[in-house]
């Protein structure tokens, strides 16, 4: 049998093809997240965890904007290129998310499907206190595209929210 009936090149995978594989790739980032974080809760509890979580997340934010600021050449700072640095982000692929106000210095957007908080509720580990987390990384985010954001959460879990959305976050340019 030839190898060539098998070897395959990223660049001749198709448009719908790269997307799939995205997707893919999104999961298995989340699911690596996932695992490594209830491998040290189970052995160091969740406080533990958390703070390992925070500086991990937080160290991500930076380096996985200023990626996404150099592929795609996002120069210009600003709201609009923070969401759509945000929407290019390998992270926020499996969740969903919407953006209920979009102004010129302001955006607020909310998760509304969140997997890792799902599967932690559907494996009777109850809710991750994911505030602090997310925080430590769409902080670092948002001021690696422009340094004069900040960011602000509207709720999050530890706090209580509403049926059809797990967390909401403001982004403001002053």
């Amino acid at each position: 049998m030839s190898q060539g009936n098998f070897a395959m090149s990223i660049d001749s995978l198709s448009k719908d093809a790269l997307i799939k594989m995205m997707k893919v790739f999104s999961k298995d980032y989340l699911a690596l997240d996932g695992l490594w974080f209830l491998g040290v809760e189970d052995k160091y509890g969740l406080d533990a965890a958390i703070q390992i979580d925070i500086k991990v997340w937080e160290r991500l934010g930076s380096i996985e904007a200023r990626r996404i600021k150099q592929t795609f050449d996002i120069n210009e700072g600003g709201i609009a290129s923070i969401v759509k640095a945000l929407q290019l982000s390998p992270v926020w692929i499996c969740f969903g998310y919407k953006f209920p106000e979009l102004m010129e210095n302001k955006a607020v957007f909310r998760i509304t499907n969140c997997p890792p908080q799902e599967a932690r509720v559907r494996n009777n580990r109850g809710e991750f206190p994911c505030k602090p987390v997310d925080l430590a990384y769409i902080t670092t985010f948002a001021k690696t595209i422009d340094p004069k954001a900040k960011v602000r959460c509207i709720q999050a879990p530890p706090d209580r929210h509403p049926k059809g959305f797990w967390c909401e976050w403001e982004i403001i340019i002053d």
